[in-house]
C-alpha cells in the first residue's frame, strides 16, 4: 500500500512490526525483505513520488569545510531516494576494507568480508548486475581484450560492474504498492523519536507535513535509513529526552564522516603497440557491463601504509572530437534531462538544470557534436595516453563531522553544516599509489607516467563523490562507534541505522551495492529480533 500523509486519511497512531524510515535503496530493500519473511512494515518517506522543491529544501544546509561538496542537492529526498542520481558503478569493499590495520588505529569493521558475501551475492538482483563475480578471473575468459602484463605483487586488474542503474523508485514503485504487508506513507517525515519513560526502548515516533498533518508510528523495532547526512541529523535533532541526541552519549553522531575524493589528473603514457583497449571504456561480458581499472596489492597498500584506490584509466585523444573535456556542469545538466526524458519522466530540479544547461550552450553544443562525430567515425585505435581518474579512500578521521546548526527547516528540526576534511596526507598517499602504478608500468615496459599530484599536493585536486558516509559508524565499542555490528544504535533497545553511514571504513568501491547488502542482513537479523 502507498499512502499520503497529507490526504487527512491516515489514522492518528500506525503500527507495524517494523517502521523504517525512508525509502532510497537500503529502506526499500529492507521492506521488502522483511515482508517475504512475514513482518508488517510502516515505511515512511519524507518526499513524494517524484522531486518537489518544497520537500528537497529539508535538506539545504551549509558547507564549513572543503567546498568541493554540497549537502542539498546531492541527495534526493522523493521515493527511491538518492538511487534517482546514481551512476550505476558496482564493487563489493574489498576484505581489506574490513581488516584492522596497525597503521590506522580506527580502521576496520567488526564483520568480514566472509560475513556478508552471501548477502553481496543476493544484492546484484537489486540493482540488476550480473552474478556476483569481481575477480578478474572470472571474467577473462569471455573478456575480448588481455590484462597488462604487470606484476600481480604491486599492481593488478580491478573489476566493476555497471548498473543500467537502476531507478529504486521506478523499479519497485508498483510492488511496494502492491504488497499488503507494506504500509508506505509519503510526505511523512520523521520529526521525533520518543523513549519509554525511563529506559533505553523507543515506544513511538512522530512523522509530520510540512501543512501541519501528523502521526504517531509504533512498532516493536524501527530504522532509520535515510542516507549518511540525514541519518546523522534526525538523531542529533532527538533531544527532548537525551540532550546530546539518540546514541550521541560519547559524541560520536556525526563524526567520522568520509566521502570519496574525485580526483583525475595523473597522466600515463603507454608506448606504441601497447593494447589498452580492456580498460578504455566499458564493456559488455556474458551480458553484464564491466568496467576494468587497476588497484595495489593489498598487502602492499599495508606495508606501505596506504589508503584503498581504484585507478581507471580515461582516454586523452590526439583529435579533441574524442575527448570529453566538454563534461562540465551545462553538459552534465543536459545528458540528466535527456536521459531522464527518454524515459518518460520530468527531470528532477528542471529550472536549475535548464539554467545550467543554457549558461553553458557552447559545451552542451560541442558534446552533441563530439558524439555524433563518434556514432559514424569512431577512434580508429585506443589512445596512448590517459588520465588516472578515481574515487579513492580516505582515511577515517573524527574531524570530518556533520554538527547541528541554528537555522531550522519548516518542521522545527535544525539542519546542518557538513565539515568535510580532506587532507594533504590522503593526497599524499594517492601520490605514492600513483608511483607504484607508475613504476610497474615501466618496469613492464609498457611506459611512463607524469604524476599530477605535488610533493605538497593541491587540495583544491579534490571533488566530493557525494558517497556521504561514515556518520553513524559501526564497531563493537560504543565508545568508538554509534551503533553495533548489527547495526543497533549501542544505547538504544531496539533503534536501528541503515545505509553508508554505518561504514565504518569506506573503501574505494561506490557504496550503492554494500547499502543493499547491508539491508539484506540486517533484514535477516529482524526477522528473528523483531
Amino acid at each position: 500500500m502507498i499512502a499520503d500523509l497529507r490526504s487527512g486519511a491516515a489514522p492518528a497512531e500506525i503500527s507495524g512490526d517494523v517502521c523504517v524510515v525512508g525509502t532510497g535503496p537500503a529502506g526499500i530493500t529492507l521492506a521488502l525483505e522483511l515482508a517475504r519473511k512475514g513482518k508488517t512494515v510502516v515505511l515512511l518517506e519524507g518526499g513524494g513520488p517524484i522531486y518537489e522543491e518544497e520537500s528537497q529544501d529539508l535538506y539545504r544546509g551549509a558547507v564549513t569545510g572543503h567546498d568541493h561538496i554540497d549537502v542539498a542537492n546531492s541527495r534526493l529526498r522523493q521515493f527511491g531516494g538518492t538511487s534517482g542520481h546514481w551512476t550505476g558503478l558496482c564493487a563489493p569493499l574489498d576484505p581489506l576494507d574490513f581488516e584492522k590495520r596497525a597503521d590506522m588505529p580506527t580502521h576496520g569493521w567488526p564483520v568480514t568480508r566472509e560475513e556478508l558475501n552471501p548477502f553481496y551475492a543476493r544484492a546484484q538482483d537489486y540493482l540488476d548486475l550480473g552474478p556476483f563475480k569481481y575477480e578478474l578471473a572470472d571474467w577473462s575468459a569471455v573478456l575480448p581484450h588481455k590484462a597488462l602484463p604487470l606484476d600481480p605483487a604491486k599492481v593488478f586488474t580491478d573489476v566493476y560492474q555497471e548498473s543500467p542503474p537502476t531507478r529504486f523508485a521506478e523499479k519497485f514503485y508498483d510492488r511496494i504498492a502492491n504488497e499488503p504487508r507494506i504500509q508506505c506513507w509519503m510526505h511523512a517525515s520523521l520529526t521525533d523519536v520518543t523513549l519509554q519513560d525511563g529506559s533505553d526502548v523507543v515506544r513511538s515516533i512522530t512523522a509530520r507535513t510540512l501543512d501541519g498533518r501528523q502521526t504517531t508510528v509504533k512498532a516493536k523495532t524501527y530504522v532509520i535509513a535515510c542516507g549518511g547526512l540525514e541519518n546523522a541529523r534526525i538523531l542529533l535533532n532527538c533531544r527532548k529526552q537525551r540532550p546530546a541526541g539518540l546514541g550521541n552519549e560519547r559524541d560520536l553522531v556525526g563524526r567520522y564522516y568520509t566521502d570519496h575524493m574525485t580526483i583525475e589528473t595523473t597522466t600515463v603514457m603507454f608506448n606504441e603497440g601497447v593494447d589498452t583497449s580492456l580498460y578504455a571504456t566499458d564493456m559488455e561480458a556474458a551480458g553484464t557491463k564491466l568496467l576494468i581499472g587497476l588497484k595495489l596489492n593489498p598487502d602492499l597498500i599495508k606495508s606501505m601504509g596506504l589508503n584503498n584506490n581504484s585507478a581507471f584509466l580515461v582516454p586523452q585523444y590526439d583529435k579533441e572530437v574524442y575527448n570529453d573535456d566538454f563534461r562540465d556542469y551545462g553538459w552534465i545538466a543536459f545528458s540528466t534531462m535527456l536521459k531522464t526524458f527518454s524515459r518518460g519522466h520530468v527531470p528532477d530540479r528542471f529550472a536549475e538544470r535548464y539554467c545550467d544547461m543554457t549558461d553553458d550552450l557552447g559545451q552542451v553544443a560541442t558534446g552533441v557534436y563530439r558524439h555524433a562525430v563518434r556514432s559514424f567515425m569512431p577512434p580508429v585505435q585506443p589512445a596512448r595516453v590517459y588520465k588516472l581518474r578515481q574515487d579513492a579512500e580516505q582515511s577515517p578521521n573524527p574531524d570530518s563531522r556533520v554538527t547541528l546548526i541554528t537555522d531550522k527547516d519548516p518542521l522545527g528540526l535544525n539542519r546542518i553544516a557538513l565539515d568535510w576534511r580532506v587532507t594533504s596526507d590522503d593526497l599524499l598517499k594517492l601520490r605514492r599509489t600513483h608511483q607504484v602504478i607508475g613504476a610497474a608500468i615501466g618496469a613492464a615496459g609498457l611506459g611512463r607516467m607524469r604524476l599530477g599530484i605535488g610533493e605538497k599536493p593541491d587540495l583544491e585536486l579534490a571533488y566530493s563523490a557525494y558517497h556521504h558516509m561514515g556518520t553513524t559508524r559501526m564497531h563493537d565499542d560504543p565508545k568508538q562507534g554509534v551503533v553495533d555490528r548489527d547495526c543497533r544504535v549501542h544505547s538504544v533497545a531496539n533503534l536501528y541505522m541503515a545505509g553508508s553511514s554505518t561504514f565504518t571504513t569506506g573503501g574505494c568501491a561506490n557504496p550503492t551495492l554494500t547499502v543493499v547488502t547491508l539491508a539484506i542482513r540486517l533484514a535477516e537479523h529482524l526477522a528473528v529480533a523483531a
